[in-house]
């Protein structure tokens, strides 16, 4: 007889996605290459942490 293959688990699986500093969270199109705007706030800089902000 043969054995069936180990079949995969069903639960959460972990992804490899981005977070802007705005706080959006996504999963990119194509997976090796790095995103060149947040799709949300729409800044280049999404990836690096905020200098300052400005008091209300």
């Amino acid at each position: 007889m043969k054995k069936k293959p180990k079949e995969l688990e069903i639960g959460l699986v972990m992804l490899e996605g981005c977070r802007c500093r705005c706080g959006h969270e996504w999963l990119p199109r194509a997976k090796g290459e790095r995103p060149s705007v947040c799709p949300k706030c729409k800044t280049p800089r999404w990836d690096q942490p905020k200098l300052f902000e400005r008091k209300p």
